[in-house]
């Protein structure tokens, strides 16, 4: 048996760009040989920081503000929000240990998985739920629902797993390796049974989110190698939604009306945020920030959670607002302007009767 320490650590990253790193692994992956008494440990919180370093923002209305967790070293990370408003999340302590945090009316909760070397927060749903991620001591990955007070682990049977999406019904998405193939996969589980998510055809498939509706938004690497995203329907239909023009589309968040929001990253590599809502596909970026802005999730009264990147040095603005040059999302009219696979899809999936 390998000792943890001289064990190598595959790395995805469990802040914004957790499905990107989930990816990534695939094609670091080697299949488990004879000689391996266990498989590595696959972690899924990263110990160097690879999101925007910035803190994290609440856009309401039009307004942004600011979410700083106090303790906070480098990154303050909102990952979800419930109709109730409560938001989820982790942030960075010294020595980038990540901790989740529950935000709820001004106040914030540490969420620490006992006996967990990091923990995540992800969702939350309106029956105050949350998801999540852990590493246990050796550094593996595992998904976990805060339920009650009560810790319990998600795992896919003999394989690491990341949860990262939950609805009000209780259903789980989330992505997971069999590293005795190589071969990433999402999956969803729905009242103890789990079941793999693959769109068709791909080398690798990561479910990101789920509403109530059933409907599942994620991405997949064609044969190529090339990440798309995509939303599968209630019904297991899928189609591809990639933003016009850009070269990576992550559709982080969907809720019950099927409005979906995310980041996009243009030719310059620098992520944007979107939100697609009623047929209109709306940029989003915060306007502090230096570069990039992703959105993370969103709730049925239209609140959207996400973070931005700050330049150094650059201070961060009070709690009650982004400050006197904020503003809201703006219609990006090299995006907006296109027909989207994504207005397709929200009219064909019946969003449009829910505006």
């Amino acid at each position: 048996m390998t000792s943890p320490a001289s064990t190598p650590i595959r790395r995805w990253r469990i802040p914004a760009l957790a499905a990107a790193l989930l990816l990534a692994a695939l094609a670091g992956a080697r299949p488990a040989t004879a000689q391996a008494a266990e498989p590595p440990p696959v972690s899924c919180i990263a110990d160097s920081p690879v999101d925007p370093l910035g803190p994290g923002f609440l856009l309401n209305r039009g307004k942004f503000t600011t979410i700083n967790h106090p303790n906070a070293t480098l990154e303050t990370a909102p990952y979800g929000i419930n109709n109730r408003g409560q938001i989820v999340g982790g942030y960075d302590t010294p020595g980038f240990i990540f901790q989740g945090f529950l935000l709820d009316r001004g106040r914030y909760t540490t969420i620490n998985v006992p006996g967990a070397l990091r923990s995540s927060a992800i969702k939350i749903n309106a029956r105050g739920q949350i998801l999540g991620d852990y590493e246990d001591a050796r550094g593996g990955c595992h998904g976990y629902l805060l339920d009650n007070g009560r810790f319990t682990t998600i795992d896919v049977p003999g394989e690491p797993t990341q949860a990262l999406g939950l609805n009000d019904r209780g259903q789980v998405v989330g992505g997971t390796i069999n590293l005795a193939a190589g071969r990433l996969s999402g999956f969803l589980l729905d009242k103890g049974v789990y079941t793999k998510i693959d769109f068709p055809g791909a080398l690798a498939t990561n479910a990101l989110d789920i509403n109530s509706r059933g409907q599942i938004a994620g991405i997949y690497a064609d044969a190529d190698r090339t990440t798309h995203a995509f939303l599968r329907d209630q019904n297991g239909v899928y189609t591809t939604i990639d933003v016009p023009g850009a070269s990576l589309t992550f559709p982080f968040g969907i809720n019950n009306r099927g409005h979906v929001v995310g980041f996009y990253m243009d030719a310059n590599q620098v992520r944007h945020g979107f939100l697609f809502k009623n047929g209109a596909l709306t940029t989003i970026d915060h306007p502090l920030a230096s570069s990039d802005t992703q959105a993370h999730d969103l709730n049925d009264r239209g609140q959207v959670v996400g973070l931005y990147e700050r330049g150094a040095g650059q201070a961060v603005q009070a709690r009650e607002g982004a400050g006197p040059g904020a503003s809201g999302p703006t219609r990006a009219d090299n995006v907006g302007s296109a027909r989207s696979p994504l207005t397709s899809w929200w009219t064909a999936s019946g969003a449009a009767s829910l505006r």
